[in-house]
């Protein structure tokens, strides 16, 4: 087998120094760019680093690296034996990892160009970055040969459900469909919205209060309601505690009828059961209203990819709304209704959203 000749590009920030190359998605040797940094589009899409990596050793060909933000870091390739996988070794800033998983997978295309009767000679080994690594410089080795070494450029972060990486145990149902405290911090997407809006401004299950907080020191005129609960009572800060009313959760709410400019009822109505009511008192007390719920639409959209977003995996969601089946519940008791999407996210070139918008006037 006869690959591509050497070169030694000089390891910038984005690409990676090999001494010989092949193409990472075939067997058979073919010249590939000398500089191996992402496609821009590829990379602004979906945030992870992979850079094709083309090496060959004694039986088979390491083909790609993957160093995604959250630290998990995947080798790939394939090898003649496909009942052995080497022992590589990973150094992340100069840090040695220990490999955390290792798996083999279907690549029948090799197996025909080995003519082998087994299909699984792809292999992946998967490592895991502490946190306090920023992983600017990741090494391959085997044996005493260094085989690459990549500055990936990645921004580290940490993602949630991280134990579900090596989690040991056998988990139940509300480990995974559960729910965690209200966030401390006003989403950008929203709140940009928000001070649009006419006052005084209601937040209809404000949470901890931070979208209050966030108009508040704006100079706006705000205010939120939510169900008095143990861990929004704990949530609640000091700057922002006078200004949240807590209540049981019944209706009709406590206000008068157009009390209130506008109302913003930010990923609230998919946890009411009544959810009707809560739209008719929302119209009540409000002159207008941007309501947001999650984009149930990107299921179908991700199942090409056999993808779900994870924030559907919300344990206390109890109506799931479709853009049609919004407009048809708003329609009735609002004038006028103008859709919005939040939460642009793309999974592998398909683009979908986390979040519908409907901006609403009586």
């Amino acid at each position: 087998m006869t690959f591509a000749p050497s070169c030694e590009p000089r390891p910038e920030p984005g690409e990676v120094d090999l001494p010989t190359r092949c193409s990472p998605s075939a067997p058979h040797p073919r010249r590939v760019k000398k500089s191996c940094r992402p496609d821009p589009i590829h990379a602004r899409v979906s945030r992870v680093a992979t850079f094709p990596l083309g090496k060959t050793f004694e039986g088979g060909v390491l083909e790609a690296l993957d160093v995604e933000p959250s630290g998990q870091i995947l080798l790939s390739g394939w090898t003649r034996d496909a009942t052995a996988i080497p022992h590589f070794e990973l150094l992340a800033d100069g840090t040695a990892l220990p490999p955390r998983e290792e798996f083999r997978h279907r690549r029948p295309e090799v197996a025909l160009f080995l003519r082998s009767a087994v299909a699984h000679h792809g292999f992946s080994i998967a490592f895991r970055a502490p946190p306090k690594l920023a992983c600017k410089l990741v090494e391959i080795r085997l044996g005493t040969r260094t085989l690459a070494a990549v500055r990936p450029g990645v921004t580290r972060s940490q993602p949630h459900y991280e134990n579900l990486f090596d989690e040991p145990r056998v988990l139940q149902r509300e480990d995974i469909y559960g729910y965690g405290p209200p966030t401390q911090e006003a989403d950008a997407q929203v709140l940009a919205l928000a001070r649009s809006l006419p006052g005084p401004i209601l937040d209809f299950g404000c949470g901890s209060g931070a979208l209050v907080r966030a108009l508040l020191e704006e100079g706006l005129e705000a205010e939120g309601i939510e169900l008095r609960r143990p861990e929004i009572v704990a949530s609640l800060r000091d700057d922002v505690r006078t200004f949240v009313r807590l209540h049981d959760g019944g209706f009709p709410l406590p206000y008068a009828e157009a009390q209130f400019g506008a109302v913003v009822c930010c990923e609230v109505l998919e946890h009411i059961p009544d959810w009707r009511m809560a739209l008719q008192e929302i119209a009540r007390i409000g002159r207008r209203a941007l309501i947001t719920v999650p984009d149930m639409s990107s299921i179908p959209a991700l199942f090409p990819h056999q993808v779900v977003p994870w924030h559907l995996l919300e344990s206390t969601h109890v109506n799931f709304f479709t853009q049609r089946s919004l407009h048809v519940a708003l329609s009735p008791i609002f004038s006028r209704v103008r859709f919005l999407r939040l939460g642009e996210s793309w999974v592998n070139g398909t683009r979908v959203f986390k979040s519908l918008v409907a901006d609403c006037e009586r």
